[in-house]
């Protein structure tokens, strides 16, 4: 039996949903690792961990991004204490 014009329109959107749902994935997993290399050499670079507590502090503008983010910022200001530009 074959499918109707709307089934195969249906099947295609869904086939597009996941196919989305994939892209937006890989992209978190992406931000997730660059995120982490990056805080791994915050540690051993405190002129580095100022530079991204310069650029956290200012363009992160949301209060909710910035309650979430403070553990973070408390991080790097202990890693920058005395490094400053």
């Amino acid at each position: 039996m074959s499918r109707t014009v709307e089934q195969q329109i249906a099947e295609a959107q869904n086939k597009l949903s996941r196919l989305k749902t994939k892209q937006r994935t890989k992209d978190t997993r992406r931000k997730i690792v660059v995120g982490a290399a990056m805080l791994a050499e915050m540690r051993d670079n405190p002129a580095a961990a100022q530079l991204l507590l310069d650029t956290l502090n200012k363009r992160i503008t949301r209060d909710v991004d910035k309650r979430d983010l403070a553990p973070v910022i408390a991080d790097l200001e202990a890693l920058t204490d005395g490094h400053q530009n």
